[in-house]
């Protein structure tokens, strides 16, 4: 299916795209698109929800919170959910997303991160279909400077793969186009965080490891894991961060919050750079959700197979 001529689509309230996996008939990768989301799930199992429209605020935080253009529930291979959204500590924390703490303009800044003065907008209904056995939702968006001037367009491609064996890939390319002059995007000045980031749910025993592979390496692999015991599950799970080779300024840095179940990449940094109107920035990372805790074997078997098929 072509994602870019679809019309139909945009009329339809709920989609259902089945995706066969190989040995086993009866299992399929089911979406529906509803108003302001798109629900990915497999035999009956929830898998995620990816919100384009703003997402209703819980009762006791503060109505300026509100945003969407972000994956507001990722569940494990059980059902367990392993996200946090709106936690009450700091309600800015989305369970999936990817926002920058600094977007400077005409000598002001706005914070894309903690929803203050720029919001990422939606500028249609996700795209839905299926590639190669995976559901694709693509979705393009605008962050509003001061929630009316469009400073950049970004687009979003979502593949939710069949589950495999231990475990299930779900892959983020996100792409950012300056739409004015004289822009520049970074993480929190000086601490760096922001960027592609995961609130975690609470869990027991959480565990969080960082892989980044020597200089020297011929491979050099990067990837993060968080695994703990989640409400609902079978035991130990979680899931693990790839970086693609690819992605500008490889590798990124880790950073972690364990006391706010708080991981991710940051890119680019504690600092500025430049988004010019014709050189887009284009990021790539694999999200693998398993069950038990972090295997270092099949991490590596992840990401090479991950940056092999990303390059193709």
């Amino acid at each position: 299916m072509n994602l870019r001529s679809e019309p139909k689509l945009r009329l339809l309230l709920s989609l259902f795209i089945l995706a066969a996996v190989p040995g086993r008939a009866d299992a399929a990768v089911q979406c529906t698109q509803g108003e302001g989301f798109v629900d990915v799930s497999e035999g009956g199992v929830q898998v995620l929800r990816y919100n384009h429209e703003s997402t209703a605020v819980p009762e006791g935080i503060g109505a300026e919170f509100a945003r969407g253009d972000y994956v507001s529930r990722l569940y494990g291979l059980d059902g367990q959910l392993l996200t946090e959204d709106y936690p009450k500590d700091h309600p800015h924390h989305r369970a999936v997303n990817w926002s920058w703490a600094t977007t400077k303009w005409n000598g002001e800044m706005r914070d894309l991160f903690a929803v203050r003065g720029i919001w990422a907008r939606p500028v249609e209904k996700p795209r839905v279909g299926n590639e190669d056995g995976a559901v694709v939702i693509g979705a393009n968006s605008v962050w509003k400077w001061d929630d009316k001037t469009p400073v950049v367009g970004e687009s979003v491609c979502i593949r939710v793969f069949p589950k495999a064996g231990q475990g299930r890939a779900v892959d983020f390319d996100i792409k950012l186009t300056s739409l004015v002059d004289g822009l520049e995007v970074g993480g929190r000045l000086e601490a760096g965080y922001s960027g592609f980031n995961i609130r975690m749910a609470p869990a027991k025993e959480p565990q969080i490891v960082f892989y980044t592979g020597p200089v020297e390496a011929q491979t050099r692999r990067v990837w993060a894991d968080y695994s703990a015991e989640f409400a609902g599950g079978n035991g130990r799970s979680g899931l693990a961060i790839l970086q693609y080779a690819g992605n500008p300024l490889f590798p990124h840095e880790w950073r972690k919050y364990p006391e706010l179940n708080f991981f991710q990449p940051i890119y680019p940094g504690g600092k500025l750079i430049p988004l010019p109107k014709d050189k887009p920035v284009s990021l790539r990372y694999r999200l693998w959700i398993h069950s038990g805790g972090a295997d270092e074997k099949t991490l590596a078997a992840q990401w090479d197979n991950y940056n092999e098929t990303s390059r193709k």
